[in-house]
């Protein structure tokens, strides 16, 4: 679909600026002004008023984000005035994104024998509906959807100003989403690394994952065959994957016979869906890969990203 040329001054929620559609890591840079110009708009003829005045621009930038599958929208305001400039993120797929806050250390605070009890910390704050109101336990986010990546379909952002003056603004937009791979640390422990397996595995019903793997496997959570079993190491050849199936598990390695439990060099074993969804790294280096690879060596990287990362 072609960019329409319509300045930013006559768009509406209806008719936003669509950034583009989003698969991967993107990173924008939105520059803009808002406020009134007091500008003759209307006939030239000032003899007749009723046709003609002052006025101009516009309070509100409207811009579009397409996701072609699950992510975060992350923005930041920047600019010499960010204190001026409001921003907002709606979901055109279903509900306005209505953002609760976090209970911290002084929100709620009740007596509880001879300490300071804090019910509710680090938990969203109640609402009169449900939205960014669930409570997950098994999740690290304890289920605040505000940290739940988006669903694939198309999100609107508005950058609106405070005042009634002209204001410049500028705001960061990162498309980011969850990390397709599993990390699995383990620890030393001499010259080899152990993870051990909590209860034992029965080889009898094992799926033998042959190395390398040339075809797409799935390891199923069947009641015949619920596990896979690779010895020594794995190699995956490219462009294959082996799937593993919530409720199985993928063991790699050579078993220590001595250990009654079992332990093994790795073992594979994913949650469910949200497992996924808690792994919200941010990468410095991954995030200026992303600008570089759009932007010209003359366009910096923005300074406004910089303190949203979280690790190099």
């Amino acid at each position: 679909m072609a960019r329409s040329q319509e300045a930013q001054r006559q768009r509406t929620q209806n008719n936003p600026l669509v950034l583009g559609s989003f698969d991967t890591l993107a990173l924008k840079y939105l520059k803009g002004r808002l406020g009134p110009l007091n500008q003759v708009v209307g006939r030239a003829d000032t003899s007749q008023l009723s046709n003609g005045g002052f006025g101009g621009g516009t309070y509100n930038h409207w811009f579009q984000v397409n996701l072609k599958r699950s992510a975060w929208i992350i923005v930041a305001k920047s600019g010499p005035r960010p204190n001026y400039i409001q921003t907002s993120v709606y979901d055109l797929n279903k509900t306005p994104i209505e953002g609760r806050g976090i209970f911290q250390a002084d929100s709620v605070e009740t007596d509880s024998g001879n300490r300071i009890f804090y019910p509710y910390l680090g938990t969203a704050m109640g609402a009169q509906s449900d939205l960014y109101n669930t409570f997950v336990p098994a999740r690290l986010d304890r289920g605040d959807e505000r940290y739940y990546p988006l669903e694939a379909g198309g999100y609107l952002i508005c950058v609106s100003t405070t005042r009634n003056e002209l204001l410049d603004y500028e705001v960061g937009l990162v498309v980011e989403f969850p990390a397709t791979e599993m990390f699995i640390s383990l620890e030393d422990e001499g010259d080899v690394a152990l993870f051990l397996q909590e209860t034992a595995i029965d080889f009898s019903r094992t799926i033998n994952v042959i190395s390398p793997v040339t075809v797409d496997t799935t390891i199923s959570s069947s009641i015949d065959q619920p596990n896979g079993f690779t010895e020594d190491i794995c190699v995956i050849n490219s462009g294959v994957t082996v799937t593993v199936l919530f409720g199985s598990e993928w063991l790699i390695g050579a078993q220590i016979l001595s250990a009654q439990d079992g332990e093994f060099l790795v073992i594979a074993e994913p949650g469910d869906d949200s497992y996924f969804d808690t792994i919200h790294d941010h990468s410095l280096e991954e995030w200026q890969e992303s600008w570089e690879s759009t932007h010209q060596d003359t366009d910096k990287f923005p300074s406004v990203f910089i303190p949203l990362t979280n690790r190099p």
